[in-house]
């Protein structure tokens, strides 16, 4: 009854003079009701569902070229700080106001020790803390550059230095960054994963090596490399390095290599690859973006989590949805104002925000790779938590 969801008010009342029958008043109420302009709001709103992020722009940056956000980290509440895959030796921090918009400019923050021709093409960054230490690491997307003009397909890309390394960055008192480069990291790869060698030589649009996410396993101590290119059958794959200490020598003699895990996700618009990553250590969740892995694919961006299960079954937050224009390269689990938040960046040199109370973070589905088998996993049905 339309008495029963909505009760006029005494100045409503008076719009309604008593010579009006009440029939009559019904029957206006109901055509109001009818015409959405009286209906209560409801507690799932699927035009709220319906609607896709945009990305709100952190403004010009110094210089010819704009930011080009790759990844992203929770700082501290309503901190959050991002690397550029054209600068190296800097990462950049901004600020979110309680209101979810960009406050203030954003602050860079030189790191100590990294030439800006150190690394290239910085695609991934993690924060970590062990061993009485606060590291973030970083690596490069170790793909090769391609070569201009026309060339077969193996001669298409060229090795550089730069994109042979990975870092770790010390974060110091008072905020001080300070780094220490492995010059060497890829050769190593590849040497210790023989299924990379094709892909090492390689361009990432013919299915080249192409490291878009990095994260952190706090189980296994291991870092996590997610491959944009290649997949293997058609399913996005995570490589895993265990430092033997993290605090140790950061040289590849440092290095112990793990299986790698093959992530199950559903057929869709064409093959997916990792476009961001990161670990979400109150939960010991992480977020992942998957993405278009080659520049012929047509899958859309989509978020999903994984509890660390090593069948690499993912929660999909089909809710999200992403404008076209929209290329997530970031994606980050924090506080804004004290309210629980998940971050996004772009690399059009944006940032989006979405609230830890949102409805589309509550509506999700696990889903089974194809090549995934029925039945339930005896990990499934409880959460594995992660402590550091």
């Amino acid at each position: 009854m339309v008495g029963d969801l909505w009760s006029p008010t005494k100045a409503e009342h008076t719009a309604y003079p008593s010579r009006v029958s009440s029939t009559v008043r019904t029957r206006i109420l109901r055509f109001a009701w009818d015409r959405a302009l009286v209906r209560p709001r409801r507690a799932f709103d699927n035009r709220a569902m319906s609607r896709k992020l945009r990305s709100l722009p952190f403004g010009k940056r110094p210089g010819e070229e704009p930011y080009n956000a790759s990844e992203v980290l929770a700082l501290a509440d309503s901190r959050f700080l991002f690397c550029d895959n054209n600068v190296s030796d800097s990462l950049f921090e901004f600020r979110v106001r309680a209101d979810g918009t960009l406050g203030g400019n954003l602050q860079r923050r030189r790191i100590e020790g990294l030439d800006a021709d150190a690394i290239d093409d910085l695609e991934g960054i993690e924060i970590v803390r062990a061993a009485g230490h606060t590291y973030i690491f970083g690596t490069s997307s170790l793909c090769l550059k391609t070569r201009k003009g026309r060339h077969k397909k193996r001669k298409r890309g060229k090795v550089l230095p730069a994109r042979e390394s990975i870092v770790r960055i010390t974060v110091e008192p008072r905020g001080r960054l300070r780094a220490e480069i492995m010059p060497d990291f890829r050769p190593w790869l590849i040497e210790h994963t023989p299924w990379l060698r094709r892909a090492a030589g390689l361009i990432p649009d013919d299915g080249g090596l192409n490291v878009e996410a990095l994260s952190w396993d706090p189980r296994r101590q291991a870092l996590l490399f997610g491959l944009r290119t290649p997949v293997i059958d058609g399913r996005p794959v995570i490589l895993r390095v265990k430092p033997q200490r993290i605090d140790g020598p950061w040289t590849v003699d440092n290095l112990r290599i793990l299986p790698p895990l093959k992530l199950a996700v559903p057929a869709g618009d064409g093959e997916s690859g990792l476009r961001a990553m990161s670990l979400d250590q109150a939960t010991g969740t992480s977020l992942i973006i998957l993405g278009n892995a080659t520049s012929a694919s047509k899958a859309p961006f989509r978020l999903y989590e994984w509890d660390g299960n090593p069948r690499g079954l993912l929660r999909h937050h089909e809710g999200v949805r992403f404008h076209k224009r929209m290329k997530v390269e970031g994606v980050t689990r924090g506080t804004v104002g004290g309210r629980s938040a998940v971050v996004f960046v772009d690399d059009a040199g944006g940032f989006q925000v979405l609230w830890g109370d949102d409805e589309r973070l509550k509506k999700s589905e696990g889903r089974r790779g194809k090549s995934e088998g029925k039945g339930p996993h005896k990990s499934e049905g409880k959460r594995q938590k992660y402590g550091t």
